[in-house]
């Protein structure tokens, strides 16, 4: 089923989606576009953006709320992110749709503090009591293809995109004068993602964007350093994401 799934998402991800009427590209050396009035042709651009993603990973906000409750802390749960990413976007001579090439990057920080009763070796004896730390930093970085096309005498951009995402959980205990430690777990998956994207012309060649868009990707297979699979671990990165960025035309 997941094959079958991913199969029809790589399909959408290279299939014009959006029709044109062909009074709007004309044949013409000049045509209206997303980042100028009036530009040349073939387009190429790229852009980068900074903003947040609207998400709930039930499994880490889960653990947020056991480390809460373990540590008499009151850290919030993962619910708006922030994404950094970059993109690129060709639109072959003579035709509506482009192609889109995107990376972005989500992180999330999480600690906790402790108290560590340090005990004599292979002795119940209590020798001194630290303040401790735990952290927890949830990464994900999404690398997407896809296509879209110019909305019908707009200058907004549509598009869909098939994922492949790597994702990183990295735990660290500190526990000052005694030992640090650090494990790391990382996982692969799959997803999609359909964009909005408007574009307000700045000058001829510089603009600014806007976006609004839907991300889905849940990664469930994560390995530690030796490679041993981890269960029970699971990122859903599943919700709408809003960013504003700049994007240069060539």
């Amino acid at each position: 089923m997941k094959k079958i799934f991913f199969t029809v998402l790589v399909c959408c991800s290279i299939t014009p989606l959006f029709s044109q009427d062909d009074d709007v590209f004309s044949s013409s050396s000049t045509e209206r576009d997303t980042i100028f009035a009036i530009v040349p042709r073939p387009m190429l651009s790229v852009g980068i953006f900074g903003g947040i993603a609207f998400i709930s990973p039930e499994r880490i906000n889960n653990q947020i709320e056991t480390n809460n409750s373990m540590f008499d802390t009151d850290e919030f749960p993962i619910s708006r992110p922030g994404q950094w990413g970059i993109w690129l976007s060709y639109r072959p001579k003579n035709l509506s749709n482009f192609i889109t090439l995107r990376a972005e990057m989500l992180t999330s920080l999480r600690s906790f503090s402790f108290l560590t009763n340090v005990t004599q070796p292979q002795s119940p004896t209590v020798i001194d009591a630290v303040e401790s730390t735990a952290k927890y930093r949830y990464s994900l970085y999404p690398f997407s293809i896809g296509t879209g096309s110019v909305l019908f005498k707009t200058i907004a951009k549509a598009e869909i995109a098939f994922i492949y995402a790597l994702a990183r959980i990295t735990q660290e205990t500190s526990v000052p004068g005694y030992t640090n430690s650090e494990t790391t777990y990382e996982g692969e998956g799959y997803g999609f993602r359909i964009n909005l994207q408007q574009v307000i012309p700045i000058e001829r060649t510089l603009g600014a964007t806007l976006d609004i868009g839907y991300r889905y990707i849940v990664i469930d297979e994560f390995r530690d350093a030796k490679g041993v699979s981890i269960k029970n671990v699971e990122m859903d990165y599943n919700g709408i994401n809003l960013s504003a960025g700049l994007s240069y035309g060539f």
